[in-house]
């Protein structure tokens, strides 16, 4: 059998080991430690890549200027020469919207960073949901968000529908907490015989809303791919597009 150490004098044989195990084993144990580190390093830097960069400053306010030639993946800040603590404060969610632009009997006032510009890059909004007896925020998603809905008075059915398409939906009353997981079709309807309202909290600065109905019925999609997919024929879907009631989101 050919001699590995003679022929690698750097070598170590089976024979040879008892007298050298000492330093060997430093050797091997500081080859395996470096190997580890450059595997956690390179799973940390994998991890790194699969979320959202932590911001680069304590706040950013947001410059909502049409004007401002500066393009981000949100807004340009506010030199922080003009920044005061007033930027930092919003009472919009005092009082509910007069107009139920998305919902029927129900309105929605929202705090996103198009109101409330010194939310910008903090990954955060709100919106105060305010419904009459039978009020409904109708099914919808926020593409870009995670929600939590807090009850301030009143009953609530809410729910939403997971990626397997079960519905998991309880009636809360007030101090009761929800969570609808990023992206689900989610809805509300107060199901009491008085004023229900609630405080929500959304993870993203604009996290986007999408009515089911409305993008479904009121989109362009041509009427034979609705046709088709709902099972329905041309008559039935005319009927349905003329139903869904105009809502505007955020």
């Amino acid at each position: 059998m050919k001699n590995y150490s003679a022929d690698h004098p750097g070598s170590y044989s089976c024979q040879a080991w008892s007298s050298v195990w000492a330093p060997n084993l430093v050797h091997v144990l500081a080859c395996s430690a470096l190997v580890l580190v450059v595997i956690m390093a390179a799973m940390t830097s994998t991890m790194v890549q699969a979320v959202d960069p932590d911001q680069l400053q304590d706040f950013c306010v947001a410059d909502l200027s049409p004007t401002n030639p500066v393009i981000v993946n949100g807004f340009p800040c506010k030199p922080s020469a003009n920044v005061t603590s007033k930027d930092f404060l919003f009472t919009g969610l005092s009082t509910p919207a007069t107009v139920p632009t998305t919902g029927i009997k129900a309105t929605a006032t929202f705090a996103t960073v198009f109101e409330y510009p010194a939310l910008n890059t903090l990954g955060i909004s709100h919106a105060r949901l305010d419904f009459g007896p039978g009020g409904v925020i109708p099914p919808h998603t926020h593409p870009l968000a995670s929600e939590t809905l807090y009850v301030l008075e009143g009953t609530i059915y809410t729910g939403f529908v997971s990626y397997e398409g079960v519905l998991y939906a309880e009636t809360l009353k007030v101090g009761d907490l929800y969570v609808f997981p990023k992206g689900t079709v989610h809805f509300q309807i107060n199901v009491g015989t008085t004023h229900a309202a609630s405080l929500n909290a959304l993870t993203s600065q604009d996290p986007g809303l999408l009515f089911v109905g409305n993008h479904l019925l009121a989109s362009n999609i041509p009427d034979a791919v609705l046709e088709t997919s709902l099972g329905i024929n041309a008559t039935a879907l005319k009927y349905l597009q003329a139903s869904v009631p105009p809502l505007q989101g955020f």
